[in-house]
């Protein structure tokens, strides 16, 4: 059993690795896994995930499949079929495209049958949420005090004036020791990399959930492959 995780590029594949490692080394050692796959940018995604996740789908019976964009940016697609001025918005383009590139697809039946092994969701605003949800492994990696700023709690709730990608960038700006510039697939990795439980970034020191949505997709991946991640 393979889990197919869509996301648009590769800083958040090295991301996603690097906080799933352990999670994934468990995963093998039954047999099972994990892959990032990403589609190149988000206008390529909204694209491609269709006919993507319906081979995966119909290929093996027993295979997930995840949707992971960005819902940041959304202004640019405004005018366009793949308009998501919400999370819901976006969830929903998802599981059109994949029923009906399932259905021009032959699958035959009810796509619905295949549809219970997608998951539609997104990073939101942007990967960068989860590097302010492992707030104390990003003070570590810069070598600074916890208390690296203002944000929105939980940080998903962040919005699109001010996405928590901005946010890390302000951080890395004033709080790193050489003042250099944040760069997505260098660092990401590098801080997600240090969260020893994955479940440790998803509640603030006072028991606040910090990514209620991403929490949900592990959730369900941990349910559906039959091995919690954290």
């Amino acid at each position: 059993m393979i889990a197919y995780v869509y996301v648009e590029g590769e800083s958040d594949r090295l991301a996603l690795e690097a906080l799933w490692r352990g999670w994934r080394d468990r995963l093998r050692a039954e047999g099972k896994g994990i892959k990032v796959l990403p589609l190149d940018d988000k206008t390529r995604f909204l694209k491609k995930i269709g006919a993507h996740a319906a081979a995966r789908l119909l290929t093996n019976a027993s295979d997930l499949v995840v949707g992971l964009p960005d819902l940041y940016p959304n202004e640019p697609y405004s005018h366009t079929q793949y308009a998501h001025p919400r999370l819901s918005d976006l969830i929903a383009i998802q599981e059109r495209e994949v029923r009906r590139a399932l259905e021009n697809d032959g699958a035959g039946g009810d796509p619905g049958t295949y549809m219970n092994r997608f998951f539609a969701t997104a990073l939101k605003h942007d990967l960068e949420m989860l590097l302010l949800a492992a707030e104390r492994y990003l003070a570590q990696y810069l070598k600074c005090s916890v208390n690296l700023g203002n944000w929105r709690r939980p940080v998903e709730d962040q919005n699109h004036a001010r996405p928590p990608k901005r946010v890390v960038e302000e951080i890395f700006r004033s709080r790193s020791p050489t003042k250099s510039a944040y760069r997505d697939t260098v660092h990401a990795s590098a801080v997600l990399g240090r969260v020893p439980n994955i479940g440790e970034i998803f509640y603030t020191p006072a028991g606040q959930l910090t990514c209620p949505e991403f929490k949900r997709m592990v959730d369900w991946l941990g349910g559906a492959l039959g091995l919690t991640a954290y």
